[in-house]
């Protein structure tokens, strides 16, 4: 099971493949994530998502992308992004993350190349595919990184840095002379809810209000509950159910605590509660959840 931690600015903590080679390179299924959800979580690092089974929806800073077999995202630094199940089904994928700082060795090439594009608030996201000759040359490149990262032959790092020298140089030639993408969201309300969701993340255990939601991001309680629904498409309240839940799969999938314990560690006042909510959402009790889990073992 996937979960997501965060650090004390409250962006995401990456796994990386290597312990001094800033670069993720993984295979993941839909369904390892709570409820084929990936939680809405940011980092400084460059993401790409290439589809090889299924669809999945992609959102970038509120906006969904429905992303096909064979189609490729390209999420820029800092920018908010989740992903969710198309119609109840699961979806298979490469996930590949590098960290600008790979770039940034010599001081000109992140000046004119780097930051241009990683610090571009024009271009939050842009999705790629193999019709457009120069974007089927990026997916590819990527394919090639997975690949190496899967080997890690002698000296693969300076091949994967050749990639991405490569591939960054064909985002550089095309990507700045794109519009800009339709429906990014105000910075500033980005940053806040960085920062609220961040909160919620870090504070789930314990007793959240809307109130200390909305003083985490600087804004009052009104403008709290607009910059969720306006982005997120649901409310405060709904986003802190549904990442309790979330955790608390992963104690039913992980652990032997009983209900009860997983219920008081996740936030929620009581078992019974808890058990109504998990009913709500997922169409079972947390009981007969972990009774599936322990008869497919």
């Amino acid at each position: 099971m996937v979960e997501i931690k965060v650090t004390s600015d409250f962006s995401e903590i990456v796994s990386y493949n290597f312990e001094n080679f800033l670069v993720c390179a993984k295979k993941n299924w839909l369904s390892n994530y709570p409820n084929m959800t990936a939680v809405s979580h940011w980092h400084s690092d460059i993401e790409f998502i290439i589809v090889l089974q299924g669809k999945i929806l992609y959102s970038v800073n509120g906006k969904d992308q429905l992303l096909e077999k064979g189609q490729c995202i390209f999420v820029n630094s800092g920018q908010l992004h989740s992903s969710h199940a198309v119609n109840g089904c699961d979806c298979k994928f490469l996930c590949l993350l590098f960290h600008p700082s790979l770039f940034t060795t010599v001081e000109q090439i992140k000046d004119s190349y780097v930051k241009s594009i990683s610090q571009n608030q024009n271009i939050p996201y842009y999705l790629l595919s193999h019709s457009v000759k120069w974007q089927s040359e990026v997916i590819i490149k990527l394919q090639e990184i997975f690949e190496l990262c899967q080997t890690y032959d002698s000296g693969f790092e300076l091949i994967v840095l050749s990639h991405l020298y490569s591939l960054w140089h064909t985002l550089y030639q095309n990507l700045l002379s794109t519009s800009p993408n339709e429906g990014f969201i105000v910075n500033k309300r980005l940053e806040s809810l960085h920062s609220m969701i961040g909160y919620i993340q870090n504070c789930y255990s314990t007793k959240l209000t809307l109130e200390k939601i909305a003083l985490a991001g600087c804004v009052c309680r009104s403008s709290c509950c607009d910059i969720f629904q306006s982005i997120l498409g649901i409310t405060p309240i709904q986003y802190v159910t549904n990442y309790r839940i979330e955790k608390s799969i992963e104690y039913l999938n992980n652990s032997t605590l009983s209900i009860t314990e997983i219920a008081m560690r996740c936030g929620f006042n009581s078992s019974s509660y808890y058990t109504e909510l998990f009913h709500r959402e997922l169409g079972c009790t947390p009981s007969e959840y972990k009774k599936r889990i322990l008869n497919s073992t």
